[in-house]
């Protein structure tokens, strides 16, 4: 592989944009570096909260060991967003930094950040087939979905996709770049001579069929469940009245068992609405190549990049609040910590 630098890389100076320079100045300090670092600390705490709390319930569920994978996971995207976050304060172009902050910061932070919110759909994918399973063979699934399967299935999760982050860094390097205008030098990254190749190739990967994929998973597994909980309710409702000597019945879920199904489905539903716009923005830049880095409609990006990244955070974040309304046992186990929270509530 050619180490020689490209000739195309980038463009230093934004051309003339069509937005308003203020209003996206505005939209980004006020939806990422406001909203978006308020939130995203706030989830990282929750996030903590949520892996206790499951530690307290007990890792010999197999739900429990999927949400706190989730929740690593979900910390982790968060904290490389809120580096992102400030990085991209437009207040940044009036400080001199030894580095070209738009373009470097893209490699050393945001692609950790698209791993992590990777892995985080994958990990909701699984639980909700696993949560599939539950209801089309809810005598089954203990058998098949144990502790185990659940703790190398997670596992790979984080280890299959951290070849996400590889096609990236090996087609570029870092180097100092004179400006002549500012009459310095920056440190920045330069292309190597297949980047065009390797990056058409993943970004079809990465942007378009890993959360494409997701989606798609996602969306089928809560299409089943949704069908299958229907089925089983105009069941009972035909049975009503007469005795089942034995109980619950083969078709039927215990109550746990449906709870933690429809938790996991508004999981399932969260991620995909406020994942849905970033994979949009993403699949739209690798047909329209003027909205990439310093592109012509870089500001375009910018602006819609702040409302997706906004949206990102909120998902990460918020899995605390339809845990606590949603699982008794969560509840509970919070109270336990939080004697005062729960005589308020």
């Amino acid at each position: 592989m050619s180490s020689n630098k490209s000739t195309n890389n980038f463009t230093l100076v934004v051309k003339a944009g069509l937005i308003n320079p203020t209003l996206v100045e505005f939209l980004m300090t006020f939806n990422i570096l406001i909203c978006a670092e308020v939130i995203g600390i706030v989830g990282i705490a929750a996030n903590f909260i949520n892996i206790w709390n499951f530690k307290k319930q007990g890792l010999h569920d197999s739900v429990n060991i999927s949400l706190t994978a989730l929740a690593v996971s979900d910390i982790g995207a968060l904290f490389f967003q809120l580096v992102v976050n400030v990085l991209f304060n437009p207040l940044w172009r009036r400080v001199q930094l030894p580095f070209y902050s738009s373009t470097v910061l893209a490699m050393v932070f945001f692609y950790p950040h698209g791993y992590f919110i990777r892995v985080s759909g994958f990990i909701t994918a699984f639980a909700a087939f696993e949560r599939c399973l539950c209801v089309v063979l809810p005598m089954d699934v203990k058998r098949i979905m144990t502790r185990n399967v659940a703790v190398v299935v997670n596992f790979l999760i984080f280890v299959v996709l951290l070849l996400y982050l590889y096609p990236e860094h090996s087609v570029v390097y870092y180097d100092w770049l004179f400006i002549p205008t500012q009459n310095r030098s920056v440190i920045t990254f330069f292309f190597r001579e297949d980047f065009e190749y390797v990056m058409t190739f993943t970004n079809i990967i990465n942007d378009l069929f890993i959360p494409y994929i997701t989606y798609v998973s996602l969306i089928i597994c809560t299409m089943i469940i949704v069908v299958q909980l229907k089925s089983k309710a105009k069941w009972r409702q035909s049975v009503t009245g007469k005795v089942i000597s034995s109980g619950l019945s083969k078709t039927e879920l215990s109550i746990k068992d449906k709870k933690a199904v429809i938790m996991l489905t508004v999981v399932s539903v969260i991620y995909v609405t406020c994942l849905t716009p970033e994979c949009v923005l993403m699949t739209v830049i690798g047909f329209i190549q003027d909205m990439k880095v310093e592109g012509p409609l870089w500001d375009l990006f910018l602006t819609i990049y702040s409302f997706s990244s906004l949206l990102e955070t909120i998902n990460c974040s918020v899995s605390i609040l339809v845990y606590y309304n949603m699982s008794t046992k969560y509840r509970e186990t919070l109270h336990m910590w939080f004697p005062k929270l729960g005589h308020k509530l």
